[in-house]
């Protein structure tokens, strides 16, 4: 079962990870452009938050079911003296987490904003940094088409 989740969360990265290029690319365009915000500005901030919860779910799920994750519970000491096991129980999480509520923070305060450049401008900041913290927690020590 793990296994079939773990191939799942795998998949839905890559759908994350084009939702945000899709919603950074829109908002610094809009931003630089100064065009008006647009329902496929919004649909993309919905689709990159909607696919950030579901992974972050699927991932929440794994985090209590892994082997790795457990046998790092069972020895913390030694799990934060290894590297690979430290990043999947504190790291990985830990920055996933703090980039869902950066985005979805972003996404309120560019649905609140009174203008288009302000919408604009703050999902383009919240996004981009984001995506910098997903970028920075996953795992590329690992194959990125694991069973290719």
């Amino acid at each position: 079962m793990v296994e079939v989740l773990v191939a799942i969360h795998n998949v839905l990265r890559w759908v994350v990870l084009m939702a945000a290029f899709a919603a950074i690319a829109g908002a610094w365009q809009g931003v630089i452009s100064k065009r008006a915000w647009t329902k496929g500005d919004r649909l993309r901030s919905v689709v990159l938050v909607a696919s950030l919860h579901t992974q972050l779910l699927l991932g929440l799920v794994l985090y209590g079911l892994s082997p790795v994750v457990r046998s790092g519970f069972a020895d913390m000491a030694t799990a934060m003296g290894e590297r690979s096991i430290r990043f999947f129980v504190v790291e990985h999480i830990f920055l996933m987490i703090v980039a869902v509520v950066v985005v979805q923070v972003g996404s309120i305060m560019a649905k609140k904003a009174d203008n288009d450049a302000a919408k604009h401008k703050r999902s383009a900041i919240f996004f981009t940094v984001g995506l910098l913290l997903i970028l920075g927690a996953i795992p590329w020590f690992r194959p990125l088409f694991p069973g290719l």
